[in-house]
């Protein structure tokens, strides 16, 4: 039976949908290279992960000599207690799929270059390319760049059956490539590469297997080798891969891609590279943590997102003496704070696991304090991390907190505009706008990052926070017609925090 009431009366209810705040201020992400291994499947360009064990089956390996720094850091962060939700991962991947490089007339590529039959040594080594070798070498050798490539294996073949291969050293000068060829290396694998050239003719694979970058990759060559004639013809090579690796800036570009992520941790970024992501941070509603294996901060003290954090277990450690771990350092401190509210946390006396703790003189301990760098040290038995501010100085919880104070106003005000037809510019409408602004405020209150109102020691009442917004009677009509509504001020008091406890006493009689 129909309803016939809509004859009558006709209600329409349509369901309004406020927007939803994608920002997030307590997820870390991981930027750093690709798995040493090739992964089971293709990385995302950025990767959420909720434990280690989702880490290590996108391909990083986090414990053990070959551990991959990505899943070092990620081990680190998931040793926190308590455990972070999720982390993200951002691995900075080829820019450009790979280039197959041809052989040039002369035998030489961008990577690996041979001798030719003029017995000239190519320029791949740093050598004059005018100077001659002995006469009597071999007739095939091998020079690479260890700039370029670190060939690792040679193998030949001919008509499919490996004739010969050997294992080659990752760096080589002109001095032992000569050795090399005149059969008086001390290194036995070196010598290997000495191929007599009675045994060949004809025409030969030459496959190179090394790695390049951070990927293994291949090369393979025609030579062919008239033995009558003692000389041989190079030809051309063949799917030799030359990967171009995003930079850790436009992998940072491309994360900002997908929101969640709010503190940028590096692992396996040379700290040379450190003060440019500092730079690409202060652009952004983010913050960037770092560790550095020195007494001196990579990072200059202008930046108020960044935050330095030593790793040292002791003064003197060089970078190869500290553990592993504690590279990841920061890791650590961002995982542990993260977990807690926005405003509710200081980023010092928190404990961490998984990392060492310094040893430091006080002297370093003064330094790094005063120059506004971080580091974990042991008190009264307690590991701890001490200081907790960004380089220019500032608290890192309290730039933590602005953002979120931020962000949430803006939603706020946004979701105010979006649910509503219109807004009227008069008293009534800027009154809601008023009472968001105040909504906001009062949550950070309850967060921590406004102090509440309290009472002066005259019993005045001192007010966390006052908001102002104007008259719709003083405003202009091109004020109005413009419909922008400025002027609308808060003031808030920082609740902060207490790190240092200092008390003067008297005892007496």
């Amino acid at each position: 039976m129909s309803n016939n009431l809509n004859d009558i009366v006709t209600v329409n209810i349509d369901i309004a949908q406020p927007a939803v705040d994608s920002a997030s201020f307590d997820n870390l992400l991981i930027v750093g290279p690709v798995p040493a291994l090739t992964p089971p499947q293709p990385l995302p360009v950025v990767g959420a992960y909720s434990d280690l064990s989702e880490v290590t089956g996108a391909g990083y390996v986090a414990i053990g000599e070959a551990a991959d720094p990505v899943g070092i850091a990620a081990r680190i962060a998931f040793s926190q207690n308590p455990k972070p939700s999720r982390i993200y991962i951002a691995a900075m991947q080829e820019a450009t799929p790979p280039v197959s490089v041809p052989m040039e007339e002369d035998g030489t590529t961008t990577a690996i270059k041979i001798i030719t039959e003029d017995n000239y040594l190519t320029d791949a080594v740093g050598a004059d390319p005018d100077a001659p070798l002995p006469d009597d070498l071999p007739w095939l050798q091998v020079v690479y760049s260890r700039q370029a490539v670190n060939v690792m294996q040679m193998e030949i073949e001919k008509d499919g059956v490996v004739v010969f291969g050997a294992s080659l050293p990752t760096t080589m000068n002109r001095e032992a490539l000569v050795q090399v060829c005149l059969g008086t290396s001390p290194n036995p694998q070196a010598d290997q590469m000495n191929i007599p050239t009675s045994e060949f003719s004809g025409v030969y694979q030459v496959t190179f297997t090394g790695t390049a970058g951070i990927r293994t990759t291949e090369l393979t060559l025609t030579v062919t080798y008239d033995d009558s004639a003692g000389t041989f013809t190079p030809g051309t090579a063949e799917n030799f891969t030359t990967p171009q690796m995003l930079t850790p800036i436009e992998t940072l570009d491309a994360a900002l891609d997908t929101t969640g992520w709010y503190v940028v941790c590096p692992a396996g970024i040379d700290s040379s590279q450190f003060e440019q992501i500092a730079e690409w941070t202060e652009a952004q509603i983010k913050l960037f943590g770092y560790t550095f294996l020195s007494q001196t901060d990579p990072v200059g003290d202008v930046f108020y997102r960044s935050h330095g954090w030593c790793g040292l277990v002791h003064d003197y450690d060089l970078p190869q003496d500290v553990p592993d771990a504690n590279a990841y350092l920061h890791c650590a401190i961002v995982a542990k704070a993260l977990a807690y509210p926005a405003g509710s946390e200081t980023w010092a006396f928190m404990p961490l696991a998984g990392v060492y703790p310094s040893i430091l003189s006080s002297t370093l301990k003064k330094s790094l304090t005063e120059g506004h760098s971080n580091f974990f040290a042991q008190y009264a038995g307690r590991n701890i991390s001490m200081n907790g501010q960004v380089r220019a100085g500032e608290w890192i919880d309290v730039i933590r907190g602005r953002d979120w104070l931020q962000n949430d106003m803006q939603i706020r005000l946004y979701n105010l505009l979006l649910m509503n037809p219109k807004i009227p510019y008069t008293n009534p409408g800027i009154a809601l706008v008023e009472a968001q602004m105040i909504a906001s405020l009062k949550t950070a209150q309850q967060r921590g990052i406004v102090a509440p109102s309290e009472f002066d020691e005259d019993g005045n009442l001192v007010p966390g926070f006052t908001v102002s917004v104007p008259n719709s009677m003083s405003l202009t009509a091109s004020q109005k017609a413009s419909r922008v509504l400025q002027d609308c001020v808060f003031t808030a008091r920082l609740a902060d925090a207490i790190h240092v406890i200092r008390i003067d006493g008297t005892l007496t009689y």
